[in-house]
């Protein structure tokens, strides 16, 4: 698979260690702040005239205490927004270093995103960090992480809850070898309303693969439409569908357009992360094309339970 020079994508402070404390302390200021202010607007909603407030000396102008109490709440609001502006921010480039192939640079924007955000953006996170430690082959990190995703709270977390940290799981879990508790989390996944995303797709061609069901799992990436294949599978779908041709030992499955097109990797592409327990992959990914094609069974149970 042909490799893109990726841009120099530098989150903003992505190297500060004290950015995460900083990202917090603007959270608690702000929220100070709007409490505060909430009480300048309780007074200007009251019935008593604003004139009979007493006066605040602001060095530059004197207010009356409730217009000076509501102009801290709006100051409340706009630090805050900035906040989620700049977590926002992290939370795409992290996306976008991903995409490119830099899962490090990656991880050092997401784990400030972590910590500064809504609740969606920690999920996001969460899940932007799972998918990271995926691609640098720590299987283990990855699936502490995307539990965690799993349990995120807040009414706009739910396609990651859901869907997208569900099917991560099911993903990392066949890639280890666990098909069972790989079954488990795709039972799980529940697709928002509207949502036309095969986010199931990679876990369960993964797993027909590992299980030696190679013309099933040809026919079960054939299925599903490019454009609905999550954003970041797209590249492991690819190659998973090219191992599973290679496999078929002479069986003709013609290709569908409109799917997920098989490319084989160059080596070195940064799909060797698919292959970290699964010794066929690994063998495919070198160009051992002579390599045995007996059914890849699952691999025993390595990760604790």
């Amino acid at each position: 698979m042909t490799t893109l020079t990726p841009p120099a994508l530098r989150p903003p402070f992505a190297n500060d260690l004290s950015l995460k404390a900083w990202l917090g302390g603007l959270r608690l200021v702000s929220a100070v702040m709007m409490f505060t202010g909430l009480g300048g607007i309780a007074m200007l909603l009251g019935t008593r005239p604003v004139a009979a407030w007493p006066e605040v000396d602001l060095a530059v102008a004197r207010l009356p205490l409730p217009i000076a109490l509501a102009g801290v709440f709006c100051a409340g609001m706009a630090l805050n927004h900035w906040r989620h502006g700049q977590v926002k921010r992290l939370l795409r480039q992290g996306r976008e270093l991903l995409l490119a192939g830099r899962p490090e640079a990656a991880i050092h924007a997401l784990q400030v995103s972590r910590y500064g955000g809504s609740d969606d953006q920690r999920a996001r996170s969460l899940h932007g960090l799972t998918l990271a430690w995926l691609h640098k082959g720590d299987y283990e990190r990855a699936l502490c992480l995307g539990e965690a995703a799993t349990r995120a709270w807040g009414r706009r977390t739910s396609t990651v809850r859901d869907a997208e940290a569900p099917a991560l799981m099911a993903t990392i879990l066949s890639l280890y070898g666990e098909l069972d508790d790989a079954r488990e989390w795709v039972e799980r996944i529940r697709r928002p309303m509207f949502d036309e995303t095969d986010h199931a797709l990679l876990a369960q061609a993964v797993m027909l693969c590992r299980e030696g069901r190679h013309v099933e799992a040809v026919k079960r990436i054939q299925r599903t439409a490019r454009e609905d294949v999550p954003e970041l599978d797209v590249g492991a779908v690819a190659v998973i569908h090219a191992f599973a041709r290679s496999r078929l030992g002479g069986q003709l499955v013609p290709l569908k357009p409109g799917c997920v097109l098989p490319e084989r990797p160059a080596r070195a592409s940064g799909y060797e992360y698919l292959a970290c327990e699964w010794p066929e992959l690994a063998a495919f990914l070198r160009g051992e094309d002579d390599a045995p094609a007996a059914s890849a069974r699952a691999t025993p149970s390595r990760h604790p339970r």
